[in-house]
């Protein structure tokens, strides 16, 4: 909360003389449906902690990374080396057996 106030003496001068604020202006609806989901995505956070725990939240961050990246490469032809993919690959395997571990109560 408090970047707020630094950016606004820091960058809003810049702003407002080179007249970039009328593009918030014209996209007013697609800048509150940004700044509403990312409320969204706080809120799922906090819910994620309470049900679970900040470690879950965590691990939940890093399998999703690295399924984007997975996803990338194998639908969307982004190049990824054969230790990323590896990386990545134990990554998500590592995430999948502590659920399961998680779920088992082992």
């Amino acid at each position: 909360f408090w970047m707020w106030g630094l950016a606004m003496a820091i960058e809003m001068p810049a702003i407002v003389s080179k007249g970039h604020l009328s593009k918030v202006r014209e996209n007013a609806g697609l800048f509150a449906l940004s700044a509403l989901l990312g409320f969204l995505v706080n809120v799922a956070s906090f819910l994620v902690i309470k049900r679970t725990s900040s470690i879950m939240l965590k691990l939940m961050g890093t399998a999703r990374n690295a399924g984007l990246v997975l996803f990338s490469a194998l639908f969307l032809g982004e190049v990824v080396t054969a230790t990323q993919a590896f990386g990545y690959s134990v990554c998500l395997g590592f995430f999948g057996l502590y659920n399961y571990y998680k779920m088992n109560k082992m």
